[in-house]
């Protein structure tokens, strides 16, 4: 065990064994005026030494320190990363009240049905690809991320797939790590399939296929396209959902609707044990607190009054 903060521990400590020095001397001083005063019969008895306050008082200075130790923790390493196409297009209003409102909702239904256990991380693509928050089981970030995305630019499709691949941790060239057991991960994006920008997405297919992780999609926007009016002027809107089918089917996924069951099956759990290093403060103050109102609850039992 190490502690984050050993001044505050050690001045506390001083400060503890001062007080209770000085707490030795008065108790022996009243007891020997107490003698010196009355006669042995008429002495009152010498109260117990009642152990839940010193015992109190230095489990709050230890949580002081900030102590942290090493704990073993049981970890679902199942990863799923949301990728969300944010480039102009996804402002066409064919999906109510747009493409890409119509994306984070269903996004958030996705998350609302997902195992809590289970790792989950956001890109975005357009008009850059960013890796917005790795996966993790942080649900409240990931939702506030999610609401913050804005339509704009181009549409890197491609690039946005590398995020993913880099975010699940996956090499994005030759250095690759050598082959292992991994978790079961996916990728699930939301997209009208209209890339424009950073190359061919079904290039990425092997790479995909290679780490095992499959590729859900979720086609947003009318096949034949629309028209829409984005910004000062009315534009025609291309969606291209043949080109996400083919990439899913290439990755080992496949397109969803507004059921996203084939995904949960896939992403079942996968536990392992970790060592995590966890700070022990917030402990040592609840069993501190208990402690000295259990020392306090003894006192008013046995004497009928507090220190």
């Amino acid at each position: 065990m190490a502690f984050k903060e050993p001044g505050t521990l050690l001045l506390g400590l001083g400060l503890f064994l001062l007080g209770l020095l000085l707490l030795v001397l008065l108790l022996r001083g009243g007891r020997a005026r107490l003698e010196r005063a009355l006669e042995a019969p008429f002495r009152p008895r010498p109260p117990g030494w009642e152990w839940a306050y010193p015992l109190g008082l230095l489990l709050l200075l230890l949580a002081a320190g900030r102590p942290e130790a090493t704990l073993p923790w049981r970890e679902n390493r199942t990863q799923v990363v949301l990728v969300v196409d944010t480039s102009h297009s996804m402002a066409a209003d064919d999906e109510a009240p747009s493409r890409l409102e119509r994306a984070k909702a269903l996004a958030r239904a996705f998350l609302q049905g997902l195992d809590p256990t289970v790792k989950a991380g956001l890109v975005s693509f357009g008009p850059q690809a960013v890796i917005l928050l790795p996966p993790s089981t942080e649900r409240t970030a990931l939702l506030e991320a999610l609401e913050g995305l804005r339509p704009g630019g181009v549409s890197p499709l491609a690039q946005g797939l590398d995020q993913a691949l880099k975010a699940l941790g996956e090499a994005i060239g030759p250095e690759r790590d050598l082959p292992e057991a991994k978790p079961p991960r996916a990728v699930l994006l939301f997209s009208d399939g209209a890339a424009n920008a950073g190359g061919d997405p079904l290039e990425r297919a092997p790479r995909f296929r290679q780490a095992n992780i499959p590729l859900f999609v979720r086609p947003l926007g009318d096949p034949r396209g629309t028209v829409s009016r984005i910004g000062e002027g009315l534009f025609f809107v291309p969606a291209d959902p043949a080109r996400l089918l083919r990439l899913a089917q290439a990755t080992g996924g496949e397109a969803l609707g507004e059921d996203f069951r084939p995904l949960y099956r896939h992403l079942r759990p996968s536990w392992a044990w970790r060592a995590r290093p966890m700070e022990l403060s917030q402990g040592l103050l609840v069993l501190a607190f208990f402690l000295l109102a259990f020392g306090g609850y003894r006192r008013v039992a046995l004497e009928g009054r507090l220190p």
